[in-house]
């Protein structure tokens, strides 16, 4: 049975773009969902001056487009549909999604187009702060399904909404809960290294208690948990690297959330410093500790 339903592929079309078509693909394959590749033509001037060549040569694009999501999506084997539309990235996206009840929102990054510029400062922000779905962003080429996924968690609802969605996405991937806390000052009656060694039990506690509380994980090999010290976006990047996971996930909102505040500057200086692919997922309800 699908644990994921339909996929939405926003794609410009650029060569860069073939990593999210071909990860689009292999996930709705996984899954056995149905796949919605999206292009938006975006009014002037938002792609008048550094589009594709295909683009610039083509006052009205829209035939083109179609032709050329009919060939990327001709030997998909599983239900496709391509749609080509007018209007603003975000808006088209949202709608479309909404239209055809797509779970994930799938898109890559081109900083040599416009789109890829406008991805990584304002889409996939706005994406991420509005999406009723989880966004993943594939940055890098796909050779297999997710095999290896970090969470980046503060053990709120958040980061349990962030792990639902790593487990319907990446069925069976081997799960790392990733954790940065901070270490306060000196204190009068605590040595500096006492209160890490504080801080750190602290943090083990909260993970016992988040792993104890998400009953989807009931059944299933208990997932790593790895606590380190210091800013998450700081700490995160070099754990990843090391590690050569396939993907990160993280949430938008949460205690102490990656994502939490200055989802702009925060979420663009992540993705453009993680060599995996990410998923984004936006908090739905209240926070809750």
């Amino acid at each position: 049975m699908s644990t994921l339903g339909p996929l939405l592929l926003a794609t410009d079309l650029s060569a860069r773009s073939d990593r999210a078509l071909d990860r689009s693909l292999m996930l709705a394959r996984q899954h056995d969902s149905r796949l919605v590749a999206l292009h938006v033509m975006e009014p002037p001037p938002a792609t008048a001056l550094a589009a594709p060549a295909w683009r610039r040569l083509a006052p009205d694009h829209k035939m083109l487009a179609e032709q050329r999501l009919a060939e990327d999506l001709a030997d998909a084997a599983v239900p496709t549909e391509a749609v080509v539309a007018r209007g603003h990235s975000v808006d088209v996206i949202l709608d479309t999604a909404a239209h055809f009840g797509c779970q994930l929102i799938v898109t890559g990054i081109a900083r040599e187009t416009t789109l890829g510029r406008l991805l990584l400062g304002n889409t996939v922000e706005r994406l991420a702060r509005v999406a009723r779905q989880p966004v993943l962003v594939v940055k890098a080429r796909p050779r297999r399904p997710y095999q290896d996924v970090v969470i980046a968690t503060d053990f709120s609802e958040g980061s349990r909404q962030a792990l639902r969605a790593a487990l319907a996405v990446a069925p069976g991937a081997r799960l790392t809960l990733f954790h940065a806390f901070a270490v306060p000052g000196k204190a009068d009656t605590m040595s500096q290294d006492d209160i890490a060694v504080h801080c750190h039990k602290e943090a083990e506690l909260k993970a016992e208690a988040f792993l104890r509380d998400t009953p989807e994980l009931a059944g299933l090999p208990r997932p790593d948990v790895v606590l380190e010290a210091g800013q998450p976006e700081a700490q995160l990047s070099p754990f990843v690297f090391q590690r050569r996971c396939d993907l990160v996930v993280t949430g938008t909102h949460g205690l102490s959330g990656i994502l939490r505040t200055a989802l702009g500057s925060v979420a663009e200086k992540l993705i453009e410093a993680l060599t995996c692919d990410v998923l984004v997922v936006r908090q739905s309800g209240p926070a809750r500790g």
